[in-house]
């Protein structure tokens, strides 16, 4: 993993996006509410406000400013930029069906966890991870199949970005107790989450692998008095794991039968 040092860095650039996370996670807000909370000058903040709706990606009602509707075609580039994330979206819904919980495809990037898709079961608690959240690897069971699948270096790498912060007090925050548990998970092949990454809520995933090297992680998440005992320890897993292997060979069929389409014969 690499990334540039502050020195490579555009400011103005970041305090643009600073701005457009700001709107993400307050919705609609004022100019001075905006400039409020990053701490910046009013005047800045209405320059990159001014770019930001010229370019329709800020878009204003009255005195208000909201994310702009252009931002939908790049989540949706994005989410679909390898034909093999889309095939995850069935398998997700499934399982959420059948367990009657929250179900999620959780891919890397940048070293954290990104939610492509997310469906939520009749009993599901719904903990506010909706599509594009962005969550540590270390304290949650999708991020553990992740990382259990990954190469030593490219986790130290992970490790040594983000950290290991501690999320509950159930978080696994030493690194040799980590790499221990990560090779629990390459053993088994399925990795839990016990109240590691929410109070109350536990987490069970399994990898989704193409060519050898891991794509995603499929998971179910539930409150820990329903997702416990045999269900956590075996029916999930077990629904977790058929799900998985159909996705892989959806995945291996499409891609070879892309690359027959351009066979002549």
């Amino acid at each position: 993993m690499t990334h540039r040092d502050g020195g490579n860095r555009v400011g103005s650039t970041k305090t643009s996006f600073e701005i457009v996370h700001a709107l993400q996670e307050n919705g609609p807000s004022r100019l001075s509410e905006i400039a409020a909370e990053l701490d910046l000058p009013e005047s800045t903040t209405h320059r990159h406000l001014n770019t930001l709706w010229d370019l329709r990606y800020v878009s204003r009602q009255g005195e208000r400013y909201q994310l702009g509707l252009r931002f939908a075609r790049l989540g949706r580039a994005a989410r679909t930029r390898d034909p093999a994330y889309a095939m995850a979206k069935r398998h997700v819904e499934t399982l959420a069906a059948e367990t009657q919980e929250r179900s999620q495809f959780v891919v890397e990037d940048h070293g954290l966890g990104i939610y492509l898709h997310v469906a939520t079961g009749s009993k599901a608690v719904r903990a506010g991870f909706d599509i594009g959240r962005q969550i540590h690897l270390h304290c949650s069971s999708a991020g553990k199949s992740i990382l259990a699948h990954s190469s030593r270096e490219y986790v130290d790498e992970i490790f040594d970005r983000w950290e290991l912060p501690a999320l509950t007090e159930n978080t696994i925050t030493n690194r040799e107790e980590l790499y221990a548990e990560l090779e629990r998970v390459r053993e088994r092949g399925v990795a839990f989450n016990r109240e590691e990454h929410v109070d109350g809520i536990n987490g069970i995933a399994v990898p989704v692998k193409r060519d050898e090297s891991v794509l995603g992680a499929l998971a179910v998440a539930g409150p820990s008095h329903r997702l416990e005992g045999e269900r956590l320890e075996e029916k999930v897993p077990d629904m977790l794991l058929a799900a998985a292997n159909e996705l892989e060979l959806n995945v291996t069929y499409s891609a070879s039968e892309n690359s027959t389409d351009h066979v002549v014969e």
